[in-house]
C-alpha cells in the first residue's frame, strides 16, 4: 500500500512539473527528447523502488495531473492573454 501511495504521489509530482514546461515550437524536437528521458527515468527509478507493480499508478497520476496541469494553463492563457505592450 505505501509503495502504491508513494508511486501515485511520485506520479503527480512528476507529471505536474512536466506540465510546467513551455515549449517554443523551435525547440519542439529537443523538449520531446528531453521530457520522454526524464519519463523514463522517472519510471525506472519508481520501477526500481517499489518494483514493476508501481509503474501503473504512477503513469496514470502522471498523466492525469499533466493533463489537468495543461488545463489550467489553457485557461490562463484564455483569460490572460499576452501582452504586446511590454
Amino acid at each position: 500500500m505505501l509503495v502504491t501511495l508513494g508511486s501515485i504521489g511520485f506520479g503527480l509530482v512528476f507529471g505536474w512539473l512536466l506540465g510546467l514546461y513551455d515549449v517554443r515550437p523551435e525547440r519542439l524536437p529537443v523538449a520531446i527528447t528531453s521530457l520522454t528521458g526524464a519519463s523514463i527515468v522517472g519510471a525506472g527509478v519508481t520501477a526500481w523502488l517499489g518494483g514493476i507493480s508501481a509503474l501503473a499508478p504512477f503513469c496514470v497520476a502522471a498523466l492525469v495531473a499533466l493533463w489537468v496541469h495543461s488545463q489550467w494553463r489553457s485557461e490562463l492563457r484564455k483569460r490572460y492573454p499576452k501582452s504586446n505592450n511590454t
